[in-house]
């Protein structure tokens, strides 16, 4: 087993020093946080969001119908993406260089 040198153990100790002094520093004063986008939103009660959610605009979003459509659009996608990277002709010559290397 090997163990830790005078040299790595000085670098460590020094880290490690350096480390508890920036600890002990005072942080930076820095402004208030400021938003360009407006106002923080207000916080509201669930049922609120869910009754809106059941009510707007996109409501028809959340039926079944249109849930399925697109979970079955997703699989039909996964389903494609399942396919080779690399098409066959290409693997084909990427193994004959492969082997022309060894």
């Amino acid at each position: 087993m090997m163990g830790i040198s005078g040299f790595q153990r000085g670098h460590a100790v020094i880290w490690l020093l350096l480390t508890m002094l920036a600890a002990c520093t005072a942080g930076p004063d820095l402004p208030p946080a400021t938003s360009s986008s407006g106002p923080t939103p207000a916080l509201l009660p669930i049922s609120d969001v869910l009754r809106q959610a059941k009510d707007g605009p996109n409501a028809h979003l959340l039926t079944t119908t249109a849930l399925e459509n697109r979970a079955n659009a997703l699989r039909a996608r996964a389903a494609r993406l399942r396919g080779p990277v690399i098409a066959s002709a290409d693997q084909q010559m990427l193994r004959a260089a492969g082997a022309a290397l060894r």
